[in-house]
Order: C-alpha cells, then sequence, then structure tokens
C-alpha cells in the first residue's frame, strides 16, 4: 500500500482528527470491546478407496506324455490325480511311442512326461536340455536294468553252454529260437519300433546297434512285436508253453517279477564309448528321469517341487503294476483300468504324502474319501 502526504494539507487534516477523538471520548463513558471468538469445526474426511479385485488366473490344462508302457500309464495316473485334485490344473494324456512323444515334449505339444530313459535317448536328451527345451525336474523310476537277450532260465538249464550273444552264431541255436518266416535266423523279440531303445538294437546316425556290432545280422532276425502289450503277450505265452523264446524287456516289473529270466553275456557298458549301448554293448543302469517342457515351468511352477520330490521306487511299482494286471479285465477301457490302478496305490499307500505341501495334500485326501 502506498501512503500519500501532500504539502499543505497534512497538518488541517491532524487537527481534525484529534477533535474528532476527544468529542467521542466525551460522550461516552463505556468502552466496548469487540472479542473474536475462534470456533473450530472438526472435519472428518472420508475417502473411498477402491480395491480391485483380481480374479484368480485360469488354470490351463497339463498334457502328460502317454508312453505306451504300464509303468509309464500306471505313474501318469498317480500324478494326474494329484495334479488335478492337489493342484486344481485340469490333464489330459496323449499316448505314443517314445520318440514322437519326445519330440511332442520338445515343442510343447507335450507338458510333461514321466518316463525318460538314459542312455537310451541320450543324444535327443542331451540336445533338447542344452537348448532350454525341457528341464529335468525329478528322477522317476529307481534305476532300472534292460537287456535285448535275455532266454528263459529253463532254457539255459537245457542248454548251459548257450550263455553269450557269439552262441546265436552256431546252427544249433539259431534252429532253437527259428520260425518259419524268419529264414532260418533266431527271432529276437525286440524293441517296439518309435521305442528308443529300437535304435539300440537296429542302430542310428550315432552308431551301428547292438545287431551289427556284435556280428548278428546273418543270424537274428529283429522282430517288431508292434505294442509293449503284445510283447509281454508273446513272453507270456512262451513261458507258459515252456518254449524257448529269445527277447528284450526290462525290471523291475510285474512281467520280470513273475519270470525266471537268464540274460546272455554282452560287452560291459564301459567297453562303449560314453557306456552308450548303440555302440555295440550291453545297456548300462538305466536312469529314468521325468521331465517339464519350459512353458509348463512358466505356467506351473509350483509342481517344480512336487516332482522333485516324486518316489516311485521299486516297491510302489509292483504294487501298482500289479493291481492293474489283476484287474484290468474289470473296467470298459484301458484308461479306466489305469486311472483305478492310481486310486488304488493313494488310498492304500502312504508314502506319497510326503511329496506334498499340507494344502494340496488335504485336498488330494478330501478328494480320496470320496472315491467308492
Amino acid at each position: 500500500m502506498k501512503t500519500l502526504i501532500r504539502k499543505g494539507i497534512v497538518l488541517p487534516t491532524l487537527l481534525m482528527v484529534m477533535a474528532l477523538s476527544m468529542t467521542l471520548v466525551g460522550c461516552t463513558t463505556e468502552v466496548e470491546k469487540i472479542v473474536e471468538v475462534e470456533k473450530v469445526v472438526e472435519v472428518e474426511k472420508v475417502v473411498e478407496k477402491i480395491v480391485e479385485i483380481v480374479p484368480e488366473k485360469e488354470k490351463r490344462e497339463i498334457v502328460f506324455s502317454g508312453l505306451n508302457w504300464d509303468s509309464a500309464l500306471v505313474q501318469n495316473a498317480v500324478a494326474r490325480y494329484i495334479v488335478e485334485n492337489g493342484y486344481g490344473y485340469p490333464t489330459s494324456q496323449i499316448e505314443g511311442d517314445t520318440v514322437p512323444m519326445f519330440q511332442g515334449l520338445r515343442k510343447g505339444d507335450v507338458d510333461l512326461a514321466m518316463e525318460i530313459w538314459l542312455p537310451n535317448q541320450n543324444a535327443v536328451w542331451d540336445e533338447a536340455v542344452a537348448a532350454g527345451e525341457v528341464l529335468p525336474v525329478g528322477k522317476s523310476l529307481e534305476d532300472n536294468w534292460q537287456s535285448s537277450f535275455l532266454i528263459p532260465a529253463y532254457v539255459h538249464e537245457e542248454y548251459p553252454d548257450l550263455d553269450h550273444v557269439e552262441d546265436l552264431k552256431e546252427d544249433k541255436y539259431k534252429e532253437l529260437f527259428a520260425e518259419p518266416d524268419s529264414g532260418g535266423k533266431a527271432v529276437l523279440y525286440g524293441c517296439i519300433a518309435g521305442w528308443a531303445c529300437r535304435g539300440v538294437q537296429e542302430g542310428t546316425e550315432v552308431g551301428p546297434g547292438q545287431i551289427e556290432a556284435y556280428g548278428l545280422s546273418d543270424h537274428v532276425e529283429l522282430r517288431d512285436p508292434g505294442t509293449g502289450g503284445a510283447l509281454a503277450a508273446a513272453v507270456e505265452g512262451a513261458v507258459a508253453k515252456g518254449d524257448p523264446i529269445l527277447f528284450y524287456y526290462w525290471g523291475p516289473t510285474a512281467l520280470m517279477h513273475n519270470v525266471d529270466e537268464y540274460d546272455l553275456g554282452q560287452p560291459d557298458p564301459s567297453d562303449c564309448q560314453a557306456n552308450d549301448p548303440v555302440h555295440g554293448c550291453a545297456f548300462p543302469a538305466a536312469e529314468i528321469m521325468i521331465a517339464m517342457n519350459m512353458g509348463l515351468v512358466d505356467d506351473a511352477p509350483e509342481l517344480i517341487s512336487f516332482f522333485r520330490k516324486w518316489d516311485w521306487n521299486a516297491t510302489n511299482q509292483l504294487a501298482a503294476e500289479g493291481f492293474y494286471n489283476d484287474n484290468k479285465d474289470n473296467y470298459d477301457t484301458v484308461e479306466e483300468a489305469y486311472s483305478a490302478s492310481g486310486v488304488n496305490y493313494l488310498k492304500n499307500n502312504d508314502g506319497w504324502k510326503d511329496w506334498l505341501p499340507s494344502e494340496e495334500l488335504a485336498k488330494v485326501e478330501a478328494a480320496l474319501a470320496n472315491e467308492s
């Protein structure tokens, strides 16, 4: 604010103000005091908070590799029941042979495989892991044995000199295992076309295979039974009649638990490069892995810890497969029989409960309580 003082008018103005003040004082006897009262009003501030509720992400379907033999399909049944009822994921399976199923796992058409057999699949397995396409998340079966050159023990008892693959080059032993359509060669009921072990027997780009490496190409016909069930049936049929048979199989399995077999001698796995039997030696002990496609690793990482604790030892395997073999004819479909075998295992064994967190365990147990 500016103050204006003009020369010549300041004194008269001052005198007038003084006179007015005296007049006011003379006219009143009371002095009024003006008191300002400050009123404080409390204001309640209401803040509306908007909370956005994000719906739980829908869990996608998990596709299992339906490898076409008992141990894999029984394991699938157990794992699928737990994944569905404990973790809330819908599941399905695609059935097929080893080679196409592993390619499906690499591409993401299949999410999870319960049995990757090594060394049978060494080359493609190492390649897929190195490429970041699959992740080993646990061990499946305990170490298994397998052999391409098994005979029933009663055959060896009758022919004690028949104890090595080299003996199959002798005419008398070729004739022992020959069939009318084999041209005089011994028939070997081998791995199924599409199983990785088939390449070990007949050769791949990695090595010549056992038949050629042992010099048996002119003496042994490698025959494809068509399915794992047909292979088992051929062995069971021959044993039931006491006939000679030369065959591939593996264990522990329910069939080999009931059959007394003799394994013909072969070069030791240590004689082969990287212990790989495709170069011409016996199978080493098989390591069987559980593997996930990397897409499933991203979508369901909580399953990794579950499968890392998975323990399908021989006791579990034989019990579950035994139930399946004893009861499969009571169901309309093979899948129903495998599913029932999985439920039976879960209801009658407790070891699997250590694989799960408490919340998921409670959900599985609740589901089992409703099973008839």
